[in-house]
């Protein structure tokens, strides 16, 4: 079994790497786990709902170019 995970940003936190890599290791007998993150969509500072649609929509576009035909999708959003 393959899992992808695929996120918008970077885990900053050492402590949520650390979470991964030792996920990652436990997983790794069941399956193959690969996770992509992508760069974050620039959003300006008083940013309106407009803004934040579009922002949306380009994050959305970028995580569907790294999904394969035939993959079954799981999503987890706001």
């Amino acid at each position: 079994m393959n899992i992808q995970i695929i996120s918008i940003g970077k885990l900053k936190e050492k402590y949520w790497q650390d979470a991964i890599k030792e996920y990652s290791k436990r997983l790794s007998r069941f399956c193959t786990l690969e996770i992509v993150e992508l760069k974050e969509a620039l959003l300006p500072g008083n940013a309106s709902l407009a803004d934040e649609e579009k922002v949306k929509e380009e994050e959305g576009k970028e995580i569907l170019k790294q999904i394969k035909d035939g993959t079954y999708v799981i999503t987890l959003e706001i």
